[in-house]
């Protein structure tokens, strides 16, 4: 069975030709955002909700899975930054310790892929709002560590070219089952 952050890479991967289609194509709603400092450069991106016709794909999920656990995944608006985290409950809240989170992130204008998953420190991650009702939920919170390049897409990472990243995200989901 494939991880779940690995499961979310595949989804950015075929989503992002999606995303990058003409504006007229598709209806786009800003509904959240990500901030973020990679290795000195500051950026800011959105969660949205992209529309076609009776298609609607939010970009900020809980995906509810078996043995009650769940998995949070914000992607941003272009596809270049993911933050996931799993937790064991389908109702997580701020108080809720994720078992596990991952972070990955494709900087504009390169190839590079930079992820936590082997990372020599751990991903920090804070909730300050995690909130589930019905098929809705927020997520607002913080996250700190290292994301080392990885040389392909699905390749492992080399720990020993790391950059710190430190940021935060408020973004509503949609609870999808």
């Amino acid at each position: 069975m494939t991880s779940f952050p690995s499961r979310t890479l595949s989804l950015v991967v075929c989503a992002m030709p999606l995303l990058a289609l003409p504006a007229h194509a598709w209806e786009v709603e800003e509904i959240g955002t990500i901030t973020a400092t990679f290795a000195d450069e500051t950026f800011e991106r959105s969660t949205v909700i992209v529309t076609d016709g009776d298609l609607v794909s939010p970009t900020a999920n809980l995906f509810l899975t078996l043995n009650n656990s769940s998995a949070l995944s914000l992607l941003t608006e272009d596809g270049n930054f993911v933050f996931d985290a799993t937790f064991m409950s389908h109702a997580p809240g701020p108080e809720t310790a994720p078992i596990s989170t991952s972070v990955t992130f494709v900087p504009d204008g390169a190839m590079q892929f930079w992820v936590s998953d082997g990372a020599p420190e751990p991903l920090e991650v804070t909730f300050t709002t995690l909130s589930v009702e019905g098929d809705e939920g927020r997520a607002t919170g913080s996250f700190r560590g290292l994301l080392c390049l990885a040389d392909d897409f699905g390749a492992e990472a080399d720990p020993d070219n790391c950059r710190p990243i430190e940021g935060a995200f408020d973004t509503p989901f949609f609870v999808e089952e």
